[in-house]
């Protein structure tokens, strides 16, 4: 049932070290406030009640969408609409702009941000899959220092993270990956709500063969994992058409690997089945991307 929100004391921040020096202070009885779009509902369902809400929308640097011989720099107040509508994104990782342009409706894309997704900790983080299969890191700042982690070691359970209570979030960074293909993959009953089952696919083939292949599923597990032994079923094999009959096995083994839970959105079972159908899915469609590349290749 929702309820109004709680009291608390709101506290807005112009400057990272400000924002920093009011969580130090207020760690155990306070919240960051980016976009809002999960913090809110937390607390009008009282699953949340700080104290403080420290707003960080309005300090510099901490949006936007830079590229360098390094990578691709996002900043975690960036919105899910920007991702989306990113050319950077598009032109280095387009399966991240997918991931955008299928988390909630045109209003939450609009006012959530990345960070945000990914510091709420949900297993069915719309970022997590792609992401992970795109060996991003995460920035954590707190007073006095910060460090920097991979995101496969960011989240430790449902609604939990490694961040401690006193770090905030402020970059994502995405190393270069040439000659990738990727392909992410939503199920869900209305494209706006909560994936049942979320996935993302990346490979990259070199002489022929499939040099390098992560899947990553969300929301069929307590945190978004990296299905390593489906991957090991399709990791170095040729990229002739026998490659498709692994699909099939690789889907199989990543729905065995996933720990699915029933509640009010679906059956265990029916997640697991999923799993099977949208890996298969996906592979297909990214290795689809390859073959085609290939082929414009060789015809100039």
């Amino acid at each position: 049932m929702l309820m109004s929100l709680p009291k608390f004391e709101y506290l807005a921040c112009t400057g990272l070290a400000e924002a920093c020096s009011l969580l130090s202070r207020h760690a155990d009885v306070s919240k960051i406030l980016a976009g809002g779009t999960d913090l809110l509902v937390k607390m009008k369902h009282r699953r949340s009640v700080p104290r403080y809400i420290i707003d960080i929308k309005s300090i510099p640097d901490l949006a936007g969408i830079q590229a360098d011989e390094n990578g691709l720099h996002i900043g975690a107040l960036t919105f899910v609409q920007a991702v989306s509508d990113s050319a950077l994104v598009r032109k280095y990782f387009p399966m991240l702009g997918q991931a955008a342009g299928k988390l909630g409706t045109p209003h939450i894309r609009n006012l959530g941000t990345l960070g945000g997704n990914l510091a709420n900790a949900s297993p069915a983080a719309e970022f997590a899959p792609a992401l992970l299969t795109l060996d991003a890191r995460v920035t954590l700042v707190r007073a006095g220092g910060e460090r920097t982690l991979p995101l496969e070691d960011f989240f430790t359970g449902p609604g939990r993270s490694a961040m401690e209570a006193d770090e905030i979030l402020t970059r994502i960074h995405i190393p270069h990956r040439p000659g990738h293909a990727g392909a992410y993959l939503k199920y869900s009953i209305r494209p706006m709500d909560v994936a049942m089952v979320n996935l993302a696919v990346m490979a990259v083939p070199q002489d022929g063969i499939c040099r390098e292949i992560k899947i990553a599923l969300g929301a069929v597990g307590p945190v978004p994992f990296r299905a390593r032994r489906a991957e090991a079923v399709i990791r170095g094999r040729p990229l002739g058409k026998d490659l498709n009959e692994l699909f099939p096995v690789a889907a199989r083994a990543a729905a065995e690997e996933s720990r699915a839970i029933s509640d009010y959105r679906a059956t265990a079972a029916h997640r697991t089945r999923m799993v099977v159908d949208r890996v298969q899915q996906g592979l297909e469609q990214a290795f689809s991307a390859i073959r085609s590349c290939r082929q414009k290749n060789h015809e100039t």
